[in-house]
């Protein structure tokens, strides 16, 4: 159970991270492709979050504050 954690860690640091990327570059293909990265991870997250949270039984493992906000595409069109 640890390594799902870890590594839903890592998805949802790692979406974070290229959304924050797609935010920040003046090149539109690579905006384009960090953002779908990112919005692929983030789900990837949630997916693998809420598989732990079926584990675990627990209500209080999901943190809403760290999710990646999907749509980072049409935020910046």
């Amino acid at each position: 159970m640890k390594d799902l954690r870890e590594r839903f860690e890592k998805l949802r640091a790692d979406a974070a991270e290229l959304a924050l990327m797609s935010r920040r570059t003046s090149d539109a293909g690579r905006r384009d492709l960090f953002g779908r990265l990112a919005e692929e991870l983030a789900i990837e997250a949630l997916e693998l979050e809420l598989l732990i949270k079926q584990q675990n039984s627990s209500s209080d493992f999901i943190e809403p504050e760290k999710v990646v906000p999907l749509g980072t595409r049409s935020q910046r069109e």
